[in-house]
């Protein structure tokens, strides 16, 4: 037996070996070129190479930048800390602590409770979030901005998303901030904005914390590829079984992940015997109560306990953002109404499309899109693929399957559209050379 184990794992250990070779194997990129390229500007490369298009692409944001932070409303956005869009304004506070790493400072933006309140209350509550949880980062930008109406929905109003949208590309152009270490964590208010903005926005962020909110019926299928984690009391249903609700999103999401096959990373922390008030900021990291079955005791089953660092820093920093993910589930739906972004990660669909699922997958080693699902039941709207050099080889056909049926395109990259998604994006951790109009 003990042989045949032996023999056993030198297969699995090959067999994973091949594997990793083969994944490195598929990389487009002569880096060797790519470094001479990059003494050029974009308008100078030819893009007849993988290389030559991601050298393009690079130079391309390099150059949108330098002329960006000369932009004098972005100054002015950054020096006042305010944001204006439709009427109205968005306040922020902004600090940092520690070291950028290699690709620039993660971000961590912090909502604050409150909510339908007086400002006087909310002014306050914003203060305390100013500090809440900066203490707990290590390295990073932290800013707190304050809700911009004196309602329940403070975070969540229609205009703050183009607001959030602003925001975040600013701090891309302005402080260089690592686009792949975006998070976003909130408190009670703040924790309702969390549930409504993460599935709208999922693509911007590398992972979501959210502590002490209501759901409010969140629609988080678009969650495939962020991970979240939830945080609430198990007292805590002064407001419309706001504990209850809690440990049932434990449950949808673990529905999701069967439904889809696979994502939807989460964590779900009910907080034995405590209200509203949880230990989810502690610096020191220690160890909290914590109910070990949240779906269950949801449904009014026992559950036992276990101790753990609760602090949402520690959850929110283990990930980073995959900006060009193999699998993509859109909610079309679920996209910020006043934002006039078409985009989610590597899809598009215009504006004009309001309701639809969509689930694609890409294949590097074969050149392969399949879109695997979608239904969009209206007969106006075009939705599309957009192609980088980290997808696909754009020296030979990209196949894409739609129904069962592959079509082979032959894709032409251009700096017309590459400049196009880093307007549209202002991520230069998403900008794509080409794409492919499926419908």
């Amino acid at each position: 037996m003990k042989k045949i184990i032996t023999v056993l794992s030198i297969v699995l250990v090959f067999v994973l070996s091949m594997s990793s070779c083969s994944e490195k194997e598929i990389d487009f990129i002569d880096h060797e070129l790519y470094e001479e390229l990059m003494k050029k500007t974009s308008s100078e490369i030819v893009m007849d190479s993988n290389t030559a298009i991601k050298a393009a692409c690079d130079l391309a944001w390099q150059e949108y930048q330098a002329v960006a932070r000369r932009d004098e409303q972005l100054i002015t956005e950054m020096t006042q800390k305010a944001i204006d869009f439709g009427g109205k304004t968005m306040k922020f506070d902004i600090k940092s602590t520690g070291n950028p790493g290699p690709n620039g400072y993660p971000l961590f933006i912090a909502l604050h409770g409150g909510g339908h309140t007086t400002p006087e209350v909310n002014d306050s509550q914003w203060n305390h979030m100013k500090i809440y949880y900066y203490d707990s980062v290590t390295s990073g930008i932290y800013v707190a901005p304050r809700g911009i109406s004196d309602t329940w929905d403070t975070h969540f109003n229609a205009e703050s998303y183009p607001m959030y949208e602003r925001l975040i590309e600013d701090l891309s152009v302005y402080y260089s901030i690592d686009t792949n270490r975006v998070y976003l964590v909130g408190y009670s208010a703040g924790g309702d904005g969390v549930w409504q903005i993460t599935p709208k926005m999922a693509d911007r962020f590398a992972a979501a914390n959210m502590s002490a909110g209501h759901p409010n019926g969140a629609d988080l299928t678009n969650l495939y590829n962020t991970p979240f984690q939830i945080q609430c009391g198990q007292n805590d249903d002064a407001v419309a079984g706001r504990n209850t609700e809690c440990g049932r999103y434990c449950e949808v999401l673990d529905n999701l992940q069967y439904t889809y096959g696979g994502g939807y990373p989460h964590k779900v922390n009910i907080h034995l015997g405590k209200q509203h008030g949880i230990e989810d900021n502690d610096p020191l990291r220690s160890e909290q109560v914590i109910l070990t079955n949240p779906a269950g005791w949801a449904k009014g089953e026992p559950a036992s306990t276990t101790e753990e660092d609760t602090n949402a820093v520690t959850f929110l920093e283990k990930y980073r953002r995959d900006p060009i993910p193999e699998r993509v589930v859109w909610s079309i739906a679920n996209r910020p109404s006043m934002c006039d972004t078409e985009t989610f990660y590597w899809l598009r669909a215009s504006k004009d499309i309001v309701a639809g699922t969509i689930v694609a997958s890409y294949d590097k080693s074969k050149n392969t899109i399949t879109i695997e699902k979608m239904i969009i039941l209206q007969e106006e709207g075009s939705i599309s693929v957009m192609l980088n050099a980290d997808m696909v080889d754009f020296t030979k056909p990209v196949t894409v399957i739609v129904d069962g049926v592959a079509t082979e395109y032959n894709v032409t990259p251009s700096l017309e559209y590459i400049n196009k998604t880093i307007e549209e994006r202002c991520d230069p951790n998403m900008i794509f050379a080409a794409e492919i109009v499926i419908r």
